[in-house]
């Protein structure tokens, strides 16, 4: 989950293969948790929920499509227990991020390292993108414990 966060952050950009790993490696966990199949199977349907929901959204432009393969992928191992919680703290991270987005991008000169990254472009119009795969990691990380598998 960290280098999805990290790759959204420096490039907005999420790599298949990480929301993938994170979706299958839910399996093995969940076996050895002693989850049976039914639950595992309410758990995958969760993810494909969030997928369909999230393919919407992209459809209009609300989210980008690592975006949507992630946060379907996390909100495996979140279930839907867990669900609205979860979307209430990643809804909470993605303002503050764009509200941090939005003050950075106003700033004139800013540091070789942030004005480097393609989400603080200076004077970006409100349709910038933001990594908001780092909203979507942090949020699980901070509900990690409420997790019915741990990672």
């Amino acid at each position: 989950m960290a280098r999805a966060a990290v790759s959204d952050l420096l490039t907005l950009q999420i790599p298949n293969w990480t929301c993938a790993l994170v979706a299958v490696l839910f399996l093995p966990t969940a076996l050895l948790s002693g989850i049976g199949l039914y639950g595992i199977a309410l758990h995958y349907g969760t993810g494909l929920l969030l997928f369909v929901i999230g393919a919407l959204l992209f459809a209009y432009g609300v989210l980008g499509g690592g975006d949507v393969k992630l946060l379907a992928a996390i909100s495996i191992w979140i279930g839907w227990g867990n669900l609205l919680p979860y979307l209430l703290v990643v809804s909470i991270f993605g303002g503050l991020l764009a509200l941090i987005s939005i003050l950075l991008r106003r700033i004139k000169r800013l540091p070789a390292f942030l004005s480097s990254l393609p989400w603080l472009t200076p004077g970006a119009d409100r349709k910038q993108p933001i990594p908001y795969g780092v909203a979507i990691v942090a949020a699980a990380l901070a509900g990690l414990r409420s997790l019915a598998v741990l990672p």
